[in-house]
């Protein structure tokens, strides 16, 4: 029977990763690194914003670290302020559904608490969920497992009999090591190879629960 769900935040719940890969572009663009809007949006999902930097800015400071994380920051809300919508059409239908048949729902993303705690006010998911975990919040982010550990650890759920669900394999891989059932989703109709569903739409979890 399953207790609770972990889902990941950016391309699952919230359709954020185009905004937020146009926010880093325009945040290294401004630091003379250029880096094609592709590459991002492919390559930075899930993934902690300091490792993000790290990546494209080698051997980054401290400074550096705040400095870039600012500006990616500061762009994305500016892209929200001028009308972009971030809430998948039936993300809070399918949260209020689960939960109404008992089941626990967290988040467990790698945006950090700086944008986060924006994005949850702004979509209303701060209202509907149980818990929430930043890659802030634990010592490794995706795709180790802690993210997905504390989740259910605040939600007061064992990891089989919970659900991971997410859009990229660094939520898949870290939900197979931790022995929950794995969902990938793609609305594009892509399928996963390692989780042990695909789905199309959120709305499919409701046969699970």
């Amino acid at each position: 029977m399953v207790k609770g769900i972990a889902s990941d935040l950016d391309g699952t719940l919230i359709d954020t990763a185009k905004l937020l890969a146009k926010s880093w572009e325009a945040a290294f663009d401004s630091e003379g690194i250029q880096i094609g809007y592709n590459e991002l949006y492919k390559n930075t999902r899930g993934i902690d914003s300091k490792d993000i930097i790290r990546r494209y800015k080698k051997e980054s400071s401290a400074e550096d670290l705040k400095r870039i994380k600012e500006k990616r920051k500061s762009n994305f809300l500016n892209f929200v302020a001028a009308g972009d919508q971030i809430l998948y059409p039936e993300t809070l239908e399918v949260i209020r559904t689960i939960k109404e048949k008992g089941v626990k729902f967290a988040i467990a993303t790698g945006m950090s608490r700086d944008l986060l705690d924006k994005v949850l006010e702004l979509s209303g998911l701060n209202e509907i969920v149980d818990a929430v975990v930043s890659s802030d919040d634990v010592k490794n982010g995706k795709p180790e497992p802690d993210i997905f550990i504390e989740a259910f650890r605040r939600i007061k759920v064992t990891p089989n009999e919970g659900i991971v669900v997410g859009d990229s394999e660094n939520d898949i891989i870290p939900g197979n090591r931790i022995g929950a059932f794995t969902v990938y989703i793609s609305r594009e109709g892509d399928k996963s190879k390692i989780a042990n569903i695909s789905i199309t739409n959120l709305r499919e979890l409701l046969k699970l629960v």
